[in-house]
């Protein structure tokens, strides 16, 4: 009687079990699941599994809805909200809306990302090129495998799981670390300390199906670098504008030139 016992309860565990596991592949969003089953939940207990996971998803992104907000003073840095639409195929290109500082106004800027430039109206004066658009913010890098997001989940230290929240709707398990300043230069535009070694505390919330909801790192003293991703692998379509003027004199102009004349 005890030996059927001991059947009939491992019988149960592993139909349990089953159920469980069969209840998590099927839980992931359809948008950019990739083929990768593993569920954060299933890595609470490895931090260093589910980042790496998040990782490799994000490096393998084609489209994102990007939303990052800073708040405080984040040292050198101009932008202060993109809310865009990314694509890295068939080509890197991005269009969205950037609010940047002009001395100490904000002022928001329609801007369309193409074939390597940032072409953004900045206080409605019309298009300007702006190169690769780093004087106003590379959103060309967000997604970039070896420079942005997915550079940042691999370079983490140290990571802790920290509980799950809810990042636009979905449960996400939040992991905690650090990431080197040096690691960090392309993805907020510039240098955030002058100690390139220095260690940045990062959070980051990871979805079930192992997408990178949302990253916020934290600079300086009150002051913080919040990007939001959302639907992953999505495409938009990205066209340069009809029109676009040039700075007087010529030249990649910074967000502040207030002189534009008709190309």
């Amino acid at each position: 009687m005890h030996r059927a016992h001991r059947v009939a309860t491992a019988a149960i565990a592993t139909g349990i079990a089953a159920a469980i596991t069969l209840t998590g592949c099927s839980s992931g969003s359809d948008s950019g699941s990739g083929g990768n089953n593993t569920t954060a939940s299933s890595s609470m207990n490895d931090p260093a599994a589910l980042i790496k996971a998040a990782a490799d998803k994000t490096a393998a992104l084609t489209g994102a809805h990007l939303d990052l907000t800073v708040d405080g003073k984040v040292p050198n840095v101009t932008v202060k909200k993109v809310d865009a639409d990314l694509v890295t195929k068939p080509r890197t290109a991005a269009k969205g809306t950037a609010t940047v500082m002009l001395g100490t106004t904000d002022s928001a800027a329609p801007f369309v990302y193409v074939d390597q430039h940032l072409y953004a109206d900045i206080g409605n004066k019309g298009y300007v090129d702006y190169g690769d658009g780093r004087s106003v913010y590379d959103v060309s890098v967000v997604l970039n495998p070896e420079k942005g997001l997915a550079n940042l989940l691999r370079n983490m230290q140290d990571p802790k799981t920290s509980g799950t929240e809810d990042i636009g709707g979905v449960k996400a398990t939040r992991v905690t670390g650090t990431v080197a300043a040096k690691q960090l230069a392309a993805l907020t535009g510039t240098n955030i300390t002058k100690n390139q070694d220095a260690q940045v505390p990062v959070n980051v919330w990871i979805t079930p199906d192992n997408q990178l909801g949302r990253v916020v790192l934290i600079p300086a003293t009150n002051s913080t670098m919040t990007m939001n991703l959302s639907n992953w692998n999505n495409t938009v379509e990205v066209t340069k504008p009809a029109t676009v003027a040039t700075p007087s004199p010529s030249g990649t102009p910074n967000p502040s030139d207030a002189s534009r004349a008709p190309a």
